[in-house]
């Protein structure tokens, strides 16, 4: 049992790291990923007309990025158009992201494809390293699969699957459904249900858990915006007493304040609630972070 927490504080250090890596898309390569360019949310029904679609690869939760980092808000724009051509498959296209940082790097490929023009295929491959002085080099990587499909100008839904290697100590499986709803120029929701499963590892831990997560954002102003946060586990499952995995045992809520001070350049700063995975206390924690919009 102790080597199971000790493997859980370094898989919790690794995470905790390569989410850092992962979800700061700091450079792009030379193929094109767009994301928003203004403050202001972007209009589902100009998406559609242009033969775009949005696409949130991190994970909704918030609790994943409470540490300083540089994260658009916006969700990915990919850019497949949708063709009429006859063929048995309607044409592939492909985007990358990058991040550098001193202790951790990640690749990441998406391929993307429009059947129709309300719907939207994709996939994604993550490879990534995280180094730390006490642990060394940690390799993952992340395999991403899904469709979103969009019913009306200001409904989107969708559903993905995907495998963690989480550095080959406890790796998981995940599936889920999400859907953003556009309720007016200033209000928007998004938010889903992810069912989160242990695979085969070498303690022998067999852990499932449906997580649930909400977003609200509200417009005050072009420049001003409130985000509400909450998401909590639900049906959980441990064959061991031990604790559940960080991933699949993290209620939280909270909320911050979002500011544009330029059209591509933001700030965003509140506080998040989270259970302390050991005292199974709610702590807060503060969210800060710089949020960028290239491309105007």
């Amino acid at each position: 049992m102790k080597r199971l927490y000790i493997s859980l504080l370094i898989v919790l250090l690794f995470t905790q790291a390569r989410i850092f890596a992962q979800e700061i898309p700091v450079k792009q390569d030379s193929l094109e990923l767009k994301t928003g360019v203004s403050g202001e949310m972007p209009s589902l029904s100009d998406s559609l007309q242009s033969g775009q679609l949005p696409l949130r690869l991190p994970r909704l939760n918030p609790m994943e990025n409470f540490m300083p980092q540089f994260t658009p808000y916006q969700k990915f724009t990919l850019s497949p158009q949708h063709t009429d051509e006859e063929g048995i498959f309607p044409p592939i296209y492909w985007d990358g992201a990058a991040s550098d940082f001193i202790n951790s790097k990640s690749r990441t490929a998406i391929a993307s494809m429009m059947p129709t023009p309300n719907l939207l295929l994709h996939s994604s491959t993550t490879l990534g390293m995280v180094e730390t002085p006490m642990f060394g080099k940690g390799y993952y990587y992340i395999l991403d699969a899904g469709a979103r499909y969009m019913i009306n100008p200001a409904l989107m839904m969708g559903i993905s699957g995907g495998y963690n290697s989480n550095f080959d100590e406890i790796p998981f499986w995940n599936i889920g459904m999400n859907a953003s709803y556009q309720v007016n120029r200033n209000l928007m929701f998004d938010g889903g249900a992810t069912y989160l499963k242990t695979a085969g590892n070498q303690y022998n831990v067999n852990q499932s858990a449906v997580m649930l997560d909400l977003h609200g954002r509200y417009r005050l102003s072009d420049d001003w915006y409130l985000n509400a946060y909450g998401g909590m586990p639900v049906m959980k499952h441990n064959n061991q007493s031990g604790p559940m995995l960080p991933m699949m045992n993290t209620p939280y809520y909270g909320g911050s304040v979002e500011y544009w001070f330029k059209p591509t350049m933001g700030v965003e700063g509140g506080m998040i609630w989270v259970r302390d995975m050991f005292s199974g206390k709610m702590r807060p924690q503060p969210k800060l972070e710089l949020l960028f919009r290239p491309g105007k």
